[in-house]
């Protein structure tokens, strides 16, 4: 697979909101966590969600960030986002006038030995207020177009990673986010098989030969 750098414009999908949110009172049974959607579902054998997907296909990603099952601000966290940009093309960013008044730009590392066989790249945000418990907030949403080369090898084409956390108390909460990672790949929709397109297309001339005999017994 050949594999390019990560576009700088990705820096965003690191970007927290910290800003005020109503906690809820009671706690999730769930952790929390920073996942993306869609999701896609199991379609192969291997443990990888996956998207049936053409070629030039539009996409769009929505990045999201919940502190379920926290007690304190989260005041640091560290994301390591992956995108195979052979299989991906980044067509835009999108967020509400009010997600970029709660946005902040994050610190940009390249990452040399990448998790996932894809290109990565590390993403650092702190605040001293920090994002409150029990949040559920929208990092980013992005647009991406499947590019001629996709193709089904088993490996993920977009990956998010949570490599650190720690609360306003300085307290190490990576554990709690659940899981710690996800990630998708994208394959190829299915044919029509050639068989099935021929079966239908006979029906559908004895059917029309059916119909003109009809007719001429009718005159």
């Amino acid at each position: 697979m050949k594999l390019t750098d990560i576009s700088a414009s990705l820096v965003f999908l690191g970007a927290i909101a910290f800003g005020a949110a109503t906690p809820i009172a009671v706690t999730p049974a769930y952790g929390a966590s920073v996942s993306f959607t869609p999701i896609g579902s199991q379609l192969d054998k291997d443990a990888i969600n996956d998207l049936e997907v053409n070629v030039g296909d539009t996409i769009d990603f929505s990045f999201v960030l919940d502190t379920s099952g926290l007690t304190a601000n989260l005041q640091s966290l560290d994301l390591i986002v992956g995108l195979d940009t052979s299989e991906f093309l980044i067509l835009q960013e999108f967020r509400t006038d009010a997600d970029l008044a709660a946005f902040s730009e994050a610190t940009f590392s390249p990452v040399e030995n990448p998790p996932f066989g894809i290109a990565t790249a590390l993403f650092k945000r702190s605040d001293a207020i920090g994002v409150s418990p029990n949040s559920t907030l929208e990092i980013v949403g992005t647009t991406y177009q499947v590019l001629p080369e996709f193709k089904n090898d088993g490996l993920p084409d977009l990956a998010v990673t949570v490599t650190s956390a720690i609360d306003a108390n300085g307290i190490d909460v990576t554990s709690l986010f659940q899981p710690a990672s996800q990630s998708l790949d994208v394959q190829p929709a299915p044919v029509p098989e050639t068989t099935s397109l021929l079966g239908f297309l006979g029906l559908a001339a004895l059917g029309t030969s059916s119909l003109l005999k009809n007719c001429s017994k009718r005159v």
